[in-house]
C-alpha cells in the first residue's frame, strides 16, 4: 500500500462498532449540554428561516455565530461518527443525519421502545417499530408542506432501524417512496416500520408516515448486509 494512501473506513456504523468492540461508551457519556447544543442549533436554523429582522440585526447575528463556530471548531474528534452502546446492546449513531441526537441537521425523530434485536448470529425476527416526529419550516418544500427529500430521509431511517431491530442491519440498496399526499410540517407525524424478510444478504422492510391518521407517504426498502471478512 502506498504510504500516502489511507485505508478505507468501515462501510457502516455496524462495522465500525465491531472494530471498536469493548470500547464503545454507554449513554452516560452523552452530556445534557451536548444534546441541548444540538437542539438549540435546530431552533436557530428554524429561526433563520422565519426571521424578518433588519439587515443590521442579521449582520450582528452572523458575526456572533461565526465566533461560536470558531469556538466550537477549536477541538475536533478523530472521526465525525459518534457511537454509543445501550445497556440492552442496542447501537446508537449519534451524529448521523437521519435521527442523530447530536446532529442539528437531523429531524427530531424519536423511536418508541426499539429493542436491540436477536443475538449476533441468530436468525432475524420480524418486528414492527413506531416513531414520532414533528418537522419544522426548516424542512419545508411547498407552502406549509415538508420537502419530499426529508420525507425520504425519515422513511430511510425508519426502515433501517426496523431492519437493525430485527437483527438484519445493512446498507440501503434501494428505497422506493410513494408520496400519497402532502406531509405537513409543524404537525405531529406518526411513523410505522416493519422488517418483512430476507433473501441471502438482501433484507426487506416497509413503512409509512401518517399525519392525523392519514398516510402521507410510504416506502419499501432493500438493505444489503456487509460481507464478513
Amino acid at each position: 500500500m502506498n504510504s500516502n494512501t489511507r485505508p478505507l473506513p468501515p462501510a457502516s456504523a455496524t462495522a465500525l462498532a465491531e472494530l471498536m468492540a469493548g470500547t464503545l461508551p454507554d449513554p452516560s457519556s452523552v452530556s445534557a449540554s451536548a444534546l441541548d447544543l444540538a437542539d438549540r442549533v435546530r431552533d436557530l436554523v428554524e429561526a433563520v428561516v422565519w426571521t424578518d429582522v433588519d439587515a443590521a440585526v442579521r449582520a450582528d447575528a452572523a458575526r456572533r455565530i461565526a465566533e461560536l463556530t470558531a469556538e466550537l471548531g477549536a477541538a475536533r474528534r478523530d472521526r465525525a461518527v459518534s457511537l454509543i452502546r445501550h445497556p440492552d446492546g442496542r447501537l446508537e449513531h449519534l451524529t448521523q443525519m437521519g435521527s442523530g441526537r447530536l446532529n442539528p441537521q437531523a429531524p427530531r425523530l424519536v423511536f418508541a421502545d426499539v429493542a436491540a434485536g436477536p443475538e449476533p448470529g441468530a436468525e432475524p425476527e420480524s418486528v414492527e417499530i413506531h416513531a414520532r416526529c414533528t418537522l419544522t419550516a426548516a424542512h419545508g418544500g411547498p407552502p406549509e408542506r415538508a420537502h419530499g427529500g426529508i420525507v425520504a430521509v425519515l422513511l430511510d431511517q425508519l426502515l433501517g432501524v426496523a431492519a437493525a431491530a430485527a437483527g438484519a442491519p445493512g446498507l440501503t440498496a434501494g428505497l422506493d417512496v410513494r408520496y400519497r399526499r402532502a406531509t405537513p410540517y409543524d404537525a405531529p407525524l406518526e411513523l410505522t416500520g416493519r422488517w418483512t424478510g430476507r433473501d441471502g444478504r438482501k433484507s426487506f422492510a416497509t413503512g409509512e408516515i401518517r399525519a392525523a391518521g392519514v398516510v402521507t407517504a410510504e416506502a419499501t426498502a432493500v438493505f444489503i448486509a456487509e460481507r464478513r471478512r
